[in-house]
């Protein structure tokens, strides 16, 4: 009888009892109320004198001012290095998170292979003919569990001094003494100084991302803590330090404006700026626990946080992966009726990108849902009524401005890009195709386009409007896609779907043909077949694509239907017959609607 000296199975890897993400969470807690309380700070610093007091009696009241303007000073140096040591562990969590995965990689395949020639020994224990083999291979796995054992041993080492030295450093600030030599510490940054200088370089996000690289980790928190709306909104910053800005803005937001709710004390203004950042707090809370597949680290980060901007509507960018980390990066621009409100909709359809996108690569990718314009309003598919209606409010004027805030936004990511520049895509869908469109027009500086669901673009030609490759998703039976025709009612531009413009149309589908499933036709984008195809397209897998034929405005067999022959067909098939000669006079209508909604002066 041979023996084979075989190891143990390793027994399973601890878990980290620290989260990434909650370290995180606490982080943006504790810089929310830092916010709240520099500006208890600076309520009591700008309290002058009551008019008309001397001599004693102002003095004690300046002394009172100043000395409680103090007290809250030093409250604010502890929260500041509270929020540096949360930050170290953040990072120090996320390292940890990634070897622990790569143990267990690991000890899963030795385990397996520890079993496999355990179970192949036993197999042949009556005729031992492979004995010096099955030796040598006992002999290696004994070394890579030793190994393995070890790289276990250091790593939990360096769990427990990740969390003892967070405890010590919380520890050293839990006292007001502490609190006191923190606020005087020499050496602890200046929020004005950085402050004039962040104003000096805001506008130009090449040099604001430069300058904030040469920043130490406690004076970018001390900067995020004192404006945190204008840091989360800079282009040029980079996007983890924008999302954490960000997310403090927002829950400083809901505390202060719940209070002033609770007293009766809300505006208008107010109140939608409550309701804007609560739905944004509830998005961030459904996708706390969200770990990017790639990096390992926190998934969903916020670009942009303008609660009350667009008429009330608020700005928001929201992206799935970090854009200034990850190799493919696409920024979807929405189109009509879309708000701060839609969000929940729009982000489950980033998601969705995000996942068809990662699926069809080995590198990471990061899928940004951008609204940062005011998109116009109104529903053109509410009824007959609202359609016709629909044509007198939308023209070019919204999308040309939106597209400005667009190549901003763009240009802010270039600039905070790390390590090779991102292939990097614009999508456009229904309106929101059109705002992109004018920044492409202006030399947007994007790798690829996709404008889906188009009404329009304001160039005629692919080649005319960008030197990027542009890709077009467009249903048959989705009528805004049919607006941009030869000869068609819209005047936003050009249809990209059509062969003289010059773009490749992948397949979408052209959905059903009753005029009940139009809205289902142009909002069902982010799905089947033509969500795969993005994906594609993100991550620079255009093999991958199929590709769908230009629509061609004059053929030998005829020509592909336009706007009021799709609306008479559709609502034919939808209705019945009887209907035919009512729609074919709406049909005509809404065209001659159109036509006068596009005409000049009517823009927005």
């Amino acid at each position: 009888m041979v023996t084979i000296e075989l190891p143990a199975p390793v027994d399973a890897i601890p878990a980290l009892e620290s989260s990434s993400t909650r370290a995180a969470t606490f982080a943006n807690n504790l810089r929310a109320v830092t916010v709240q309380v520099k500006d208890v700070q600076a309520w009591a610093e700008s309290q002058g004198v009551p008019e008309g007091w001397q001599g004693d009696a102002r003095e004690a009241a300046e002394h009172g001012t100043t000395r409680f303007a103090r007290r809250v000073d030093v409250s604010e140096a502890a929260l500041e290095r509270a929020i540096t040591a949360t930050d170290r562990f953040e990072d120090r969590l996320v390292t940890l998170g990634t070897r622990r995965s790569a143990l267990v990689t690991r000890r899963t395949e030795l385990n397996d292979d520890i079993e496999t020639l355990r179970a192949e020994i036993a197999g042949n224990e009556a005729v031992p003919v492979n004995v010096d083999a099955w030796e040598l291979r006992a002999g290696r796995l004994r070394g890579r569990a030793t190994g393995l054992i070890d790289d276990i041993t250091v790593w939990s080492g360096d769990a427990a001094d990740a969390e003892d030295q967070f405890v010590r450093a919380l520890q050293g600030v839990d006292e007001i003494a502490e609190g006191r030599r923190a606020a005087s510490d020499p050496d602890r940054p200046d929020p004005d100084q950085l402050g004039r200088a962040f104003d000096r370089r805001v506008g130009d996000p090449v040099a604001l991302a430069a300058w904030w690289r040469t920043l130490s980790r406690a004076q970018k928190q001390a900067l995020m803590a004192e404006r945190p709306h204008d840091v989360g909104n800079a282009d040029g910053i980079p996007v983890s330090d924008r999302d954490e800005a960000n997310r403090a803005a927002v829950y400083s937001d809901i505390d202060r404006l719940t209070r002033q709710e609770a007293d009766g004390e809300l505006t208008d203004e107010e109140r939608a700026v409550l309701a804007n950042a609560e739905v944004i707090r509830e998005e961030l809370n459904d996708r706390l626990d969200d770990i990017d597949p790639r990096t390992g680290e926190h998934l969903v980060h916020v670009i942009v946080y303008k609660p009350g901007e667009h008429g009330g509507d608020g700005g928001v960018a929201i992206s799935f992966g970090d854009p200034d980390r990850a190799d493919h990066v696409s920024v979807n621009v929405p189109g009509l009726t879309s708000e701060t409100s839609s969000l929940p909709g729009n982000l489950d359809r980033s998601g969705d990108l995000h996942d068809a996108a990662t699926a069809q690569t080995n590198g990471s990718v990061a899928t940004v849902f951008w609204l940062d314009y005011d998109a116009p309003s109104g529903n053109p598919f509410g009824s007959f009524d609202d359609l016709g209606d629909f044509g007198s409010v939308i023209g070019p004027g919204a999308a040309d401005r939106g597209g400005e805030r667009f190549s901003d936004f763009i240009d802010g990511l270039r600039a905070s890009d790390e390590g090779e520049r991102a292939h990097l895509t614009a999508i456009g869908h229904s309106y929101g195709s059109t705002t992109v469109g004018h920044a492409l027009q202006d030399g947007l500086p994007v790798d690829d386009a996709i404008l889906i669901g188009s009404p329009g673009v304001p160039e005629y030609t692919a080649a005319e409007l960008t030197d990027a490759d542009v890709w077009v998703g467009a249903k048959d039976n989705d009528p805004v896609s049919l607006l941009g025709a030869e000869d068609g009612p819209g005047t936003l531009g050009g249809d990209p779907a059509q062969e003289s413009f010059g773009g490749s149309r992948f397949e979408t589908g052209d959905g059903s043909s009753r005029i009940q499933d139009a809205l289902d036709n142009h909002t069902s984008y982010f799905e089947g077949e033509a969500l795969e195809n993005m994906g594609a397209i993100v991550v620079d897998q255009d093999d991958n694509v199929t590709h769908d034929e230009e629509r061609e405005r004059w053929t030998d067999e005829g020509h592909y239907q336009t706007l009021p022959e799709y609306l008479v067909e559709s609502s034919v098939k939808g209705a019945g017959g009887s209907i035919v000669d009512g729609v074919e006079s709406w049909g005509e209508g809404f065209v001659d609607s159109l036509s006068r909604g596009f005409g000049p002066g009517r823009f927005l």
